[in-house]
């Protein structure tokens, strides 16, 4: 179980770090700039949300792996940027590299974060569903306030449910005995309900 969670949380870590930086390009920030907000979004909700159950340190500042994972990512996606500029990417390119890796990151880390949150308190459905969902967006929340620009939580078509929806599954599969299956299929659910929204432009119900 702990390689499973491990998996998940380093590819959610990855993701948000080539969001973060991308956010950081879109900014027209240096690579400093770039550095704060890929690590704001890759570890910044999973410190949250081990402060919420007494988890300190946080798991992403125990060892440099994190921050070493973050710092590569960072700095490849800054150099290939620049070296492919010449060739021509375009905001379309960077927008969907950036929608991609939110997704992969929003999946990822609604895994970790429930799972997390029944491994500690398996009695506390809600709770395992809330740490999903704060490991799953808190990051970005961070990331997007630092970079000025309002929330995508609170902007885009469907972001925080897919996150409560995957929590919910990660839950249930887990409480029948199928930790595996929990994992994988919160991801799946969280991912292609991300990518169906975003390609069919579903929204929630909003003023006009």
């Amino acid at each position: 179980m702990e390689l499973l969670w491990f998996t998940f949380d380093i590819i959610g870590t990855i993701a948000f770090a080539i969001s973060g930086t991308l956010v950081g390009i879109g900014r027209r920030m240096d690579i400093f700039g770039m550095l704060v907000l890929a690590l704001a979004t890759a570890i910044g909700g999973g410190i949250m949300r081990d402060l919420m159950v007494g988890n300190i340190p946080p798991n992403s500042l125990r060892t440099f792996t994190y921050v070493f994972i973050v710092m590569a990512v960072t700095f490849g996606v800054f150099f290939i940027y620049r070296v492919r500029r010449a060739h021509y990417i375009g905001t379309r390119w960077v927008r969907r590299m950036y929608l991609g890796a939110d997704t992969l990151g929003l999946a990822s880390f609604t895994v970790t974060g429930a799972g997390i949150g029944v491994y500690s308190y398996p009695e506390m459905p809600v709770l395992a569903v809330i740490l999903g969902l704060l490991t799953a967006v808190g990051g970005g929340v961070i990331r997007d306030i630092l970079a000025q620009r309002v929330p995508s939580v609170l902007r885009e078509e469907v972001y925080a449910l897919p996150a409560i929806i995957g929590g919910i599954v990660y839950y249930g599969f887990y409480h029948m005995g199928q930790w595996q299956l929990a994992s994988y299929s919160a991801f799946i659910i969280v991912v292609v309900i991300r990518t169906l929204a975003l390609r069919y432009n579903w929204s929630l119900p909003r003023i006009r």
